[in-house]
């Protein structure tokens, strides 16, 4: 557990930050749960089976920057409702969390929020297919793998943790590993592994 006092002491307030770079711009909430004065885990979803991008995989709320948003942070909470189902009334924003530059061509923003509701999702089956949560311990027990990235440099890895929910990997993996490794002290080894697979995630944990 963290409290959500001392992450609100540690994180930027910059809410009209914009990455310079020339790759896609985006925004997530990176929504917590727990009691009322500390996080215990992780909201996430998986994104609906026929979409086009990522069809699937585990993320975070979010999306591309549209000109309508004023900043990231509309960005992220107007994404949220959208895919949620939830108004961004639920959430209580604590900051904003070094973003993540992908290997495909994004640039993500994740915004560290408390959420506050009934854990009723009336989510978006359009964009997603499920909503689970996760607590911080499962990350410490469940199976944690890597794989040196295949045509990347030597050193280049990619993390995996084969949740209950489903295999967690790629940007959304990376971002909850550093903020695990800045905030909670997660000094675990991954298991390394070769690639099983020729095309992305290149892991299949159940055929290893």
């Amino acid at each position: 557990m963290i409290s959500y006092q001392s992450l609100t002491n540690a994180l930027s307030k910059d809410w009209f930050y914009k990455p310079n770079t020339l790759e896609k711009v985006s925004g997530v909430v990176f929504p917590l749960f727990g009691n009322a004065k500390h996080a215990e885990g992780i909201i996430l979803t998986q994104r609906a089976k026929h979409l086009k991008s990522h069809p699937g995989q585990i993320s975070f709320p979010g999306g591309v920057l549209e000109p309508t948003d004023q900043s990231l942070l509309d960005c992220a909470l107007r994404e949220w409702e959208e895919e949620m189902g939830v108004s961004q009334s639920a959430l209580e924003v604590l900051g904003r969390l070094t973003g993540l530059q992908t290997r495909t061509g994004f640039h993500i923003t994740p915004f560290l929020a408390n959420y506050k509701g009934d854990f009723q999702f009336p989510f978006n089956k359009d964009e997603v297919e499920s909503v689970f949560v996760t607590n911080f311990s499962e990350l410490w027990e469940c199976p944690f793998y890597a794989i040196q990235i295949p045509n990347q440099k030597p050193g280049d890895f990619a993390y995996y943790f084969d949740l209950k929910g489903g295999l967690l990997w790629g940007a959304t993996c990376e971002i909850i590993l550093g903020f695990l490794k800045q905030f909670l002290s997660f000094d675990r080894i991954p298991k390394i592994v070769k690639p099983n697979l020729t095309f992305p995630p290149f892991l299949n944990p159940k055929i290893l």
